[in-house]
């Protein structure tokens, strides 16, 4: 069974793997098998792998085949397709602008470690791209491959002669950089603060030539469903877990800890949800002060202690800022 915390991606991100693995004359079935993932689940594209088996797939390919970047040789086999209804849906965008926006609000309905955005400074646009919880050497494959499927989708519903302004890596620069000059055909640069692709901003108002502002609809429609239920789910495991440490050392650190993901990462996951751990806290602390209150027979001192506030009249004043009166107010109008 899944754990319920794991970051999972669809199988469908490693299309074209096994074919390329075998031209390079390796066996792909040992590699996906050191990396947790069984061949048989690639023939399910909507399966559902942790996203540190697919990290680790292509970092196992690398090294297998001594290619130290399997994964941006492996973007130009790759389509957008891959991303299921999301890779449909901004293919059928009414310009990139609007495309870029339903890539950052969409994409983890395909992958739920990916974070994205776009900022616009001047004449001048870049889309930031980042694994939640993730950095270092075992990132590289991954984010070179999704750079590079990204620039080449954009070429795509454009034209092929469409090229970044420049192209931004946080890892350090390789030897050998011909291959990053033949697939972006512009600057790279790394050791960067940031990863993501530099476009001029007046690409973004340019109208896609796969533009199909009805089937958008649909697609849109769709993924916004999916989309809400992913994000209700979340939020109530995060709820879920800030609860169950209430009291026992609770703090952003655990939390994110207790969802298998970095104290960073829950932090702009929530924020791109609309919320904070500040207040998802304020939330849990408000409903379980409620319960305890009107169904145990703890005391406000005992209720204090068990949501994790530093005193009393601590919690006093929170519930007061939530309720528009005291604990023991509230308590003594729903007991009388």
């Amino acid at each position: 069974m899944a754990d319920p915390h794991e970051i999972m991606i669809r199988v469908a991100a490693l299309e074209g793997f096994r074919t390329f693995v075998f031209e390079l004359g390796h066996d792909p079935v040992p590699i996906l098998l050191r990396a947790g993932i069984d061949p048989a689940q690639l023939g399910n594209r909507d399966f559902r792998i942790p996203t540190r088996c697919f990290r680790l797939a292509l970092n196992e390919a690398a090294a297998a085949t001594g290619l130290a970047h399997f994964g941006l040789l492996l973007s130009q086999r790759q389509s957008f397709s891959k991303l299921g209804a999301v890779g449909l849906l901004v293919r059928h965008a009414a310009d990139l602008s609007e495309a870029i926006d339903r890539l950052a609000r969409y994409t983890r309905t395909h992958d739920g470690g990916t974070l994205s955005q776009l900022q616009i400074d001047g004449q001048s646009a870049m889309w930031l791209y980042g694994l939640a919880g993730v950095a270092g050497d075992s990132a590289i494959q991954q984010t070179e491959l999704t750079v590079g499927l990204t620039c080449n989708f954009i070429r795509s519903v454009f034209d092929e002669g469409w090229t970044p302004q420049a192209v931004y890596f946080e890892h350090d620069r390789p030897a050998d950089v011909r291959l990053f000059d033949r697939v972006f055909r512009c600057p790279v640069l790394f050791g960067q603060a940031a990863t993501g692709i530099e476009l001029s901003c007046a690409d973004l108002g340019r109208p896609l030539r796969t533009a199909d502002p009805q089937l958008f609809g649909i697609l849109h429609d769709y993924l916004d469903r999916i989309d809400r239920e992913m994000t209700e789910d979340f939020i109530a495991r995060s709820k879920q877990e800030i609860q169950r440490l209430l009291g026992d050392g609770i703090g952003l650190e655990a939390v994110a800890n207790g969802l298998g993901i970095k104290r960073h990462a829950l932090q702009r996951r929530l924020k791109a949800l609309g919320t904070s751990y500040q207040q998802l806290l304020d939330d849990v602390r408000f409903e379980v002060a409620q319960h305890s209150m009107r169904d145990t027979g703890l005391s406000l001192g005992e209720i204090s202690a068990m949501l994790g506030y530093s005193e009393p009249a601590v919690f006093t004043r929170a519930f007061r800022r939530r309720a528009g009166q005291s604990p023991r107010s509230w308590r003594q109008a729903r007991l009388s």
